[in-house]
């Protein structure tokens, strides 16, 4: 299943209370906003520093948790701080060896309504 087959299928059966939605291509590599406020957000000390992310490819608009892509077909939700410094340890994330189980996480830890979605 692919990651637009995945999300669709999600909005579709949650509605307007699914908060999560792809990041545009545009958005998604260097010339967006997210890899670059992550790859600030990592301190060399951090576990995932030297760890190959690719690109976001959708992001949770009721809070700051973004899916990114890295090598290897792992899946990363990071949650971003939006801080210029961060605790040791932040920012917090999961990782998962492939995209079925970073779509059943989702489901499973993501309260969704029925309200409107939320898009910044």
């Amino acid at each position: 299943m692919t990651l637009e087959e995945a999300l669709g299928n999600l909005i579709e059966k949650y509605g307007d209370g699914f908060t999560w939605d792809f990041v545009p291509y545009t958005q998604a590599g260097n010339k967006g906003s997210l890899m670059p406020e992550l790859r600030a957000e990592l301190s060399e000390t951090h576990p995932l520093y030297y760890r190959k992310i690719h690109w976001a490819v959708a992001r949770c608009y009721a809070n700051d948790d973004v899916l990114f892509l890295g090598e290897d077909e792992k899946y990363f939700i990071i949650h971003l701080t939006y801080s210029k410094t961060n605790l040791p340890g932040f920012p917090v994330w999961v990782e998962f060896s492939d995209l079925n189980s970073a779509i059943t996480y989702i489901e499973e830890q993501y309260s969704f309504s029925n309200q409107s979605r939320v898009r910044r």
